[in-house]
This record gives structure tokens, sequence and C-alpha cells, in this order.
């Protein structure tokens, strides 16, 4: 996992000397601890999951799309200039989409925020 390997990698360049195997059980110990504790203590994040992975889902599915079509600049209106048209609006189009879903459950639920009190 990138995680990891930055952990480890930080630690090699700032020590000069491989990372032994013990020291990488307790950087994805620590690492899992965190999200643990992250989840235990702001528990409401699951109501904002469909929200937050709506904005961030551009990134995936449309922007890839449209940098292609900057970089490489294909023929107007060819194959693979409508194919990326597409497949960028159609990944918008989800967000979109995802984002109003996130929107309207937080409004029809409310958010609880109560900490360190998992449902």
């Amino acid at each position: 996992m990138p995680m990891f390997d930055d952990m480890e990698s930080k630690y090699t360049f700032r020590k000069k000397q491989p990372c032994p195997w013990w020291l990488r059980s307790l950087f994805r110990f620590m690492f899992g601890y965190g999200c643990f504790f992250v989840a235990v203590a702001i528990p409401f994040l699951g109501s904002l999951a469909g929200l937050i992975g709506g904005i961030a889902l551009p990134v995936t599915l449309a922007y890839p799309c449209f940098m292609w079509l900057k970089i490489k600049k294909p023929k107007m209106y060819s194959g693979m200039w409508w194919l990326n048209w597409g497949l960028g609006v159609v990944g918008m189009a989800l967000s979109g989409i995802l984002i109003a879903a996130g929107v309207y459950v937080v409004i029809d639920t409310g958010i609880e925020v109560s900490f360190f009190k998992p449902h």
C-alpha cells in the first residue's frame, strides 16, 4: 500500500538503512489502530460517505478522460474523442447524482454527532 511504502521510504531515507521487519509490522499496526480510532471517535462519517465519495469520484472517472483529451489532442469528432468526452460526461453525471444522493441522505437522516459512542 502506498501509505506503508511512504512510511518505510521515509525511515530508509532518514536512517540510511533498510527498515527491519518488526518496524514494518509496527507501522502497519499503528496505521490500523489510527484508522480504528478515527472510526470510533467520529462514527457519523458513515452518513457522509456518499457525499465524500461523490466529491472524490471525478478524480477517478472524469478527470483522466479530460486530461487525455487535453494532452493527446485527438482529431475532433473521431471515435476516441467521442469516447473520452462521453466517459468524462458520464463520470461527472454520476458524481453529480452521488453528491445529490449524499446531500439527501444527510438531510433526511440527519447527522447524529456522538463522539466515542458508536452505534
